[in-house]
């Protein structure tokens, strides 16, 4: 059983349609069972797989948001964009200061991989 992923749902499931089988036709429940073991692994990834994918969708906004663009206008879109832009652009300022702040903050005699800042930071 080490390595099994199996979710809790599906194997409640599955033993809820067992004991179904079991108490409307006790000769196919024994017949049904290595049915129901082998369902399990496909069925708890197909769930695994749509939790993945929930998770996702609520991770990206800006692409949500992209269909009520089309109700605005050229110049309207242009706006949005460059406030969006210059959103980034803070953002990768605050990044690079961070950056700055905590090389200067670190052991100078310890040796490692260094983060260089990017050529068009803004100070």
């Amino acid at each position: 059983m080490k390595g099994m992923c199996l979710n809790w749902k599906v194997i409640a499931g599955l033993a809820v349609v067992g004991l179904a089988t079991w108490a409307v036709a006790p000769g196919f429940a024994v017949a049904a069972l290595p049915l129901l073991i082998l369902a399990a692994c496909p069925l708890s990834m197909l769930l695994m797989m749509r939790g993945m994918q929930g998770g996702q969708c609520a991770s990206r906004p800006q692409q949500a948001s992209s269909p009520a663009r089309l109700g605005l206008t050229r110049d309207e879109q242009l706006t949005e964009l460059r406030t969006q832009l210059t959103d980034i652009q803070e953002q990768q300022d605050a990044i690079a200061h961070e950056i700055a702040r905590l090389e200067a903050s670190g052991d100078a005699g310890r040796s490692g991989p260094t983060v260089d800042k990017p050529a068009d930071a803004r100070a």
